[in-house]
């Protein structure tokens, strides 16, 4: 039996005891799964065998280009970047099309929802262009995680100012929070727009030098540490 869901479909299955792995019920999202022996079962019914093998990849992504798998619009996505790579994946979160920078790719879902899920708060570091420079007032409040966004405080962030210029400045921000836009809405409540944003890190990961449009497999090292951050916040969440 061959059944697609969505990742937030998937993590709802596992944890609601509808997935069953060689008869037992299974509702931890990070228990591994053996493809070529496991028996998996979603609500009684068998799941196709011989998955492909996790793959993870690490993209720059360009400006211009949609965080999809697919689009309406015909406009360049970031599958079209790793057409060499022919087992399925999916970009785990999203950049706008104005943002470049770090995007991880994979067929882990498990993972990929533990990475997401706000609760366990992967840091997302970026650099941050506004314009012109930044009152000190406005620095407190970004530092201090004073901004709401959707009626809810922003989880405190960290901040440094890289460079200041007199038309612009470069910040880099920490954040451990995925929101939609998120860095984009923080310095528009400080009336300060945004004139460039890359994401240099994720987790553990980072660029690494990449170029944008440029891509590579992580190492078994870096899929360790992404996992080991993972799992180390979401027993942090649940103490």
């Amino acid at each position: 039996m061959t059944t697609r869901l969505s990742r937030r479909k998937a993590f709802d299955a596992i944890v609601s005891g509808r997935v069953k792995i060689d008869g037992v019920v299974v509702t931890d999202v990070k228990r591994p799964v053996a493809p070529e022996k496991d028996r998996v079962f979603l609500d009684g019914k068998p799941l196709r065998q011989g998955s492909p093998a996790p793959i993870y990849i690490l993209l720059h992504k360009p400006r211009g280009v949609v965080t999809t798998t697919k689009d309406t619009e015909g406009r360049a996505t970031v599958l079209d970047l790793i057409r060499k790579i022919k087992t399925p994946v999916f970009p785990v979160g999203r950049l706008d099309i104005m943002t470049e920078g770090l995007l991880l790719l994979t067929n882990d879902g498990p993972l990929a929802n533990t990475l997401l899920h706000p609760r366990y708060g992967v840091p997302r570091t970026y650099h941050v262009k506004v314009k012109g420079r930044i009152p000190p007032k406005a620095f407190a409040v970004l530092k201090k995680g004073e901004i709401r966004l959707d009626g809810r405080p922003v989880r405190p962030v960290s901040a440094e100012v890289l460079k200041s210029l007199e038309k612009n400045t470069w910040l880099k921000v920490t954040l451990r929070e995925g929101k939609n836009r998120e860095v984009r809405r923080i310095f528009a409540k400080l009336g300060l727009p945004v004139l460039g944003l890359v994401r240099v890190g994720f987790g553990p990961l980072s660029l690494n030098g990449l170029a944008p449009g440029q891509w590579r497999l992580l190492t078994e090292k870096e899929v360790s540490r992404l996992r080991n951050i993972a799992n180390r916040n979401a027993k942090a969440a649940d103490l």
